[in-house]
């Protein structure tokens, strides 16, 4: 594998990684939960069915 291959592929893993924690923190401290209140006013038919 060549270098330049090895280190995008590091930096893929690393960037998912950190996408994976951060939405895990903003899950526990109940940051996304508006958001989906807020979509659920804007569209209450989409949510159920």
């Amino acid at each position: 594998m060549s270098p330049q291959l090895t280190l995008s592929s590091l930096f893929c893993v690393l960037a998912l990684a950190g996408l994976c924690v951060v939405t895990s923190a903003r899950e526990l401290s109940g940051f996304g939960a508006p958001v989906a209140e807020r979509q659920a006013e804007v569209a209450p038919g989409l949510l159920n069915g």
